[in-house]
């Protein structure tokens, strides 16, 4: 019982070994750093449409109040859904406001999700086929009259750039009530702690000493007993 008492007791001890310095680190670190937010500018989303150059059609835009937005990367999946799948059977997600995250003063990045408003137990197979190629690949799961029914969705991430309303456009979609759009910058700050590291490091042989202690005694009990050589 002795021998089965000290084992638990090494393994512990292990399990301790470190704890203060770590301990140390995390609450007293060099520095620290996050993201603050900062909102730019807001406008509202009155169409879906394409900007037009020399008549021909070339990506998807937000049709704003101010601004036009337009995608240049993951357009072509938007448009292949608002063509494919009429107003009505489909359903945009985002929490409003959409979020447009600036890479810099002109260009910007971001993300939407659609819902298909048919639940998958009432689609058929000719229908989910065209799903999945649009990328409707996840499921949302609702709850209605005591049961889980489940939606396809997809999620579509996009990169593009902003310009004056100046710019011709084809309309796809004229929406029924205009939609917030915000656009953030997001700015990663460090912050040096000096006195925070004078602190940790002045206390660092303190808890150093405490990790020593922790292990030593176990070690010294468990050779002396032979647990290592048997």
């Amino acid at each position: 019982m002795y021998k089965t008492f000290f084992i638990f007791a090494l393994i512990a001890s292990f399990g301790l070994s470190g704890c203060a310095t770590t301990l140390l680190s995390d609450a007293l670190p060099n520095e620290t750093t996050h993201v603050q937010t900062t909102t730019l500018k807001t406008d509202q989303i009155i169409a879906l449409g394409q900007a037009v150059q020399d008549q021909k059609e070339y990506g998807f835009i937000f049709v704003g109040q101010d601004y036009n937005y337009l995608m240049t990367e993951g357009s072509s999946n938007l448009l292949n859904i608002i063509k494919s799948i009429p107003a009505e059977q489909r359903t945009l997600k985002t929490p409003s406001p959409i979020e447009l995250v600036m890479d810099d003063s002109t260009h910007f990045h971001g993300e939407i999700t659609i819902r298909y408003n048919n639940p998958t137990s009432k689609i058929d197979e000719k229908q989910k086929e065209l799903l999945r190629t649009l990328g409707f690949t996840n499921h949302f799961m609702a709850m209605e009259n005591q049961q889980q029914v489940f939606y396809p969705f997809t999620i579509i991430r996009f990169k593009g750039k902003i310009y004056q309303t100046t710019v011709t456009q084809k309309i796809q979609q004229k929406l029924p009530t205009p939609y917030s759009i915000v656009l953030q910058q997001k700015t990663e700050i460090t912050k040096k702690h000096p006195v925070k590291r004078a602190t940790r490091m002045a206390l660092y042989p303190l808890a150093m000493t405490f990790d020593v202690i922790t292990v030593a005694p176990s070690l010294i009990w468990a050779d002396l007993h032979g647990d290592f050589n048997k």
